[in-house]
Order: structure tokens, then C-alpha cells, then sequence
């Protein structure tokens, strides 16, 4: 046990150190340097060198203040960590909010038209063309957008197409369908929305680096480049876990019904199937 508590602390280490502790480092030498830059001198690297010369003299000999400022140095790192990540998770609630209408509405619709137009276009095209103008249609949603975003829809699209394919009420279905997965699959599946989280803090450090170019300017061009990055990383890591998801429901929803006691006269899951399974599971509800 001791081993083991050993080896658990050092992994929880290991992953402080690497999410929060060497960013949050970097954002704070960051803010030093803005601090002695400014707007003016933004680019100068001689004045930045001969500040830090003169800070390295200033605690030359002296151990004492330097260990206190390197530990006051990791808790200002750890803090702005906490705080990127604070900020991510802002920023996820934005990529996947639904409301309200008075806010939201506008983009909705506008997204709306664009597949209305994409859907009619693909549907008076000839055959060449029908599949290309079906990619361009399925760019913007695979169903009828009821999200602001391209990452709300994505992933409010696998219940609607769960629910299209299968009859099943996709919130109460998946706490069932998931303790019937291999540890592999839940594996795959905890890694793609941690990917999510990862891109969501990206964009997070963006913010932190924007704020700080209120003070030095070449800050807020990185954290245009850092929201930029984050959000391609967030609408890749939502297409991958919204594919992974659906295709677990098309793999496992008949290992789920068989379990259950539900036969499949056609050997997977009908509509009308998906209909019973999921007033199970609702209870009423």
C-alpha cells in the first residue's frame, strides 16, 4: 500500500507540475518581463537582459530570499494555472452553450439557413455533385442546427442521431450502455474529452495572455494565437469524441437490450426496440 500511495503521489505530482506549474512559470516570467518592457519598449531584448542581470546580482549570495522568491515564484505559477484552468472551463461552457434565445437566437438561426440552403442545394443536385454538396452540408451540421456553435451541435447531434436511428433517449441510455464497455473503449473515450479540456485550457492561457497585453502588447497577439489554437483543437477533440460515442452505440446497443432481456427478432436494435428500452429506462421520468 505504501508503494502504491508512493507511486500515486508521484503520478499527481508529475501531472501538477505539467498542467499547471511549467505554463503557469512561463505566464509568470512573461508578466515580469511586460512589467520591465511596457507598451514603449516592448522588443527591446537589451533592457530586458541587463533587468535581469541586475535582478540575478540582487540576489547573488543571498539564499534565503532566493528560496523564498523561487517558492513565491511556484505559487504564483500554480495560481495562474488554477486560474487557466478556471478560464478554460468558462470557455467549454461557451463552445457548448444553448441559451438563452435573447443571446443565442440570432446565431442559431443564421446557422439554420446556411444548412437549409446546404440541404436544398444537395438536394436538386445530379449525382456527381450530391455527395461533395453533402460534405458541405454536414460541415456545418449533421442535424438541423439548435446550437450557437459548431462544437454545441456536434455534440447535442449524437442524441438526435441515437434517437433517429435507434429510438433511444440517449441521456438515460448511456449510463447503461457504459458499464457494458471494455476498459479500452472507456479508455478511448476518457481520452477524447479530456482532449476537449486540454484544448478548452489552451484557450484559457489565450485569455490570461490577452489580459496581460493590456500591460505588454506582444502578449496579446500570443494570446490571440492561443484562443486560435485552443478552439481548432476543441472542434477536433468534439468531432472525435462525438465519432467515438456514436460508434459505441452502434457497437454495444444490442449487447445492452440482449442484457436486458430484449429480443432482436432482426439481431440489433429497431426504433420500436429503442422506444421500450428507453421508457425503461426513463421509469416514468
Amino acid at each position: 500500500m505504501n508503494a502504491f500511495l508512493a507511486e500515486l503521489g508521484k503520478k499527481l505530482a508529475e501531472r501538477w507540475v505539467s498542467l499547471l506549474v511549467v505554463p503557469g512559470a512561463l505566464f509568470v516570467a512573461l508578466v515580469a518581463a511586460g512589467s520591465v518592457l511596457g507598451h514603449r519598449h516592448a522588443l527591446d531584448g537589451r533592457m530586458l537582459g541587463r533587468a535581469v542581470e541586475a535582478f540575478a546580482a540582487h540576489y547573488d549570495h543571498r539564499p534565503v530570499p532566493a528560496v523564498l522568491l523561487f517558492v513565491a515564484v511556484l505559487a504564483a505559477a500554480a495560481v495562474a494555472g488554477l486560474l487557466a484552468r478556471g478560464l478554460g472551463a468558462a470557455v467549454e461552457r461557451a463552445w457548448l452553450v444553448s441559451g438563452p434565445r435573447w443571446l443565442t437566437g440570432r446565431l442559431v438561426r443564421r446557422r439554420r439557413d446556411r444548412w437549409a440552403r446546404a440541404v436544398a442545394a444537395a438536394g436538386r443536385a445530379g449525382a456527381a455533385d450530391r455527395a461533395a454538396l453533402a460534405d458541405a452540408r454536414n460541415a456545418i451540421a449533421l442535424t438541423r442546427p439548435a446550437r450557437p456553435t459548431w462544437i454545441g451541435d456536434r455534440l447535442r447531434g449524437v442524441g438526435a442521431r441515437v434517437h433517429a436511428q435507434y429510438g433511444l433517449d440517449f441521456p438515460f441510455a448511456w449510463p447503461r450502455l457504459w458499464t457494458l464497455l471494455p476498459e479500452a473503449c472507456r479508455n478511448d473515450l476518457i481520452a477524447a474529452r479530456g482532449a476537449m479540456t486540454t484544448a478548452a485550457a489552451t484557450s484559457g492561457w489565450g485569455l490570461l495572455h490577452l489580459c496581460l497585453g493590456v500591460m505588454w502588447w506582444p502578449a496579446a497577439l500570443a494570446g490571440a494565437v492561443l484562443m486560435l489554437l485552443g478552439w481548432r483543437r476543441g472542434r477536433e477533440a468534439a468531432g472525435n469524441l462525438a465519432d467515438l460515442t456514436e460508434a459505441t452505440v452502434d457497437l454495444y446497443a444490442a449487447d445492452l437490450a440482449l442484457l436486458l432481456g430484449v429480443r432482436l427478432p432482426s439481431g440489433h436494435v429497431t426504433p420500436a426496440v429503442g422506444r421500450q428500452l428507453s421508457e425503461r429506462f426513463r421509469k416514468g421520468a
